[in-house]
C-alpha cells in the first residue's frame, strides 16, 4: 500500500513536471510567432517557400528556430500526454479505460472527464467536496475542449496563414492551454491527494491471512491415556 501510494505521487509530479514544459515551449513558440512570426510568413510568401530562391539564406537562421520550436512543442505534449496516462494508470484507471475514455470518437467528447470523476469517487468524495470537485474538472475540461477547438481553427482546412502568421497561435490560445493546464494539474493534485490519504479497513489485511492461516499444517498431539 506504502508503494502504491509513492507510485502515483510520483507520477502526480511527473505530470506536473511535462505540463510545465509543456507551456514553457509553447510560450516561447507564441513569443517568436508575435515578434517574428508575421514579417517571416510574409518573407516566406514572396520566396514561394523554395529554399533556393534568391534572398532565402536571410530567413534561413530564423526558419531554424522555428522548426526547433514546433519540434519541442511537439516533444513536450506527447511527454505531457504519457505522463499524465501514466498518472491514471496510478490513479487506478485500467488500459482499456483509459483507451476508450481518449481514444474512442465522440465518447472522448466527454469520457475523460467522467472517468476522471469516478477516479475522485473510488478514492472517497465527501458530499462537502462534491460541488467544488464538479466545478473543477468541469472548468479544466471545458477550457481543454476549447483549446483543441482553437487549434483546429487553425488548421489549413479551415484557416489560411500563409503570408500572415505562421501558425496563428497568438496570446488568446496561450491564456486558454495554461489555464487547462493549471486546471489539469489541480485535479491531479485532487486525486493523488485522496489516494494518499485513503486509508485501508484495518480488518481487511487479516481477511487476507486467513486463508493461508487455514492452509498451514496443524501438528497434532497423541491422545494421552
Amino acid at each position: 500500500m506504502r508503494y502504491a501510494r509513492s507510485s502515483v505521487s510520483r507520477a502526480a509530479v511527473g505530470v506536473y513536471l511535462a505540463l510545465a514544459a509543456q507551456i514553457a515551449t509553447l510560450t516561447c513558440l507564441v513569443v517568436f510567432e508575435e515578434a517574428r512570426g508575421k514579417t517571416l510568413a510574409r518573407q516566406m510568401a514572396a520566396l514561394g517557400n523554395d529554399p533556393h530562391a534568391p534572398g532565402a539564406a536571410a530567413v534561413t537562421g530564423a526558419v531554424t528556430w522555428f522548426a526547433v520550436l514546433i519540434l519541442l512543442v511537439a516533444a513536450t505534449t506527447v511527454a505531457a500526454g504519457c505522463s499524465y496516462f501514466a498518472w491514471l494508470r496510478q490513479a487506478g484507471a485500467t488500459p482499456g479505460m483509459i483507451g476508450i475514455a481518449w481514444f474512442v470518437p465522440v465518447l472522448n467528447l466527454a469520457a475523460p472527464a467522467l472517468l476522471l470523476h469516478a477516479l475522485r469517487e473510488d478514492a472517497g468524495l465527501r458530499e462537502g467536496r462534491r460541488k467544488t470537485w464538479l466545478v473543477l474538472v468541469a472548468g479544466w475540461w471545458a477550457c481543454w475542449l476549447g483549446f483543441v477547438f482553437l487549434i483546429l481553427a487553425r488548421l489549413p482546412v479551415t484557416h489560411s496563414p500563409q503570408g500572415k502568421d505562421l501558425t496563428g497561435l497568438g496570446v488568446p490560445e496561450l491564456a486558454v492551454a495554461v489555464l487547462a493546464a493549471l486546471l489539469c494539474a489541480a485535479t491531479v493534485r485532487e486525486i493523488t491527494g485522496a489516494r494518499m490519504s485513503a486509508r485501508p479497513s484495518g480488518i481487511a489485511p487479516r481477511l487476507k491471512l486467513l486463508p493461508a492461516l487455514r492452509s498451514l499444517p496443524r501438528h497434532t498431539y497423541p491422545a494421552q491415556d
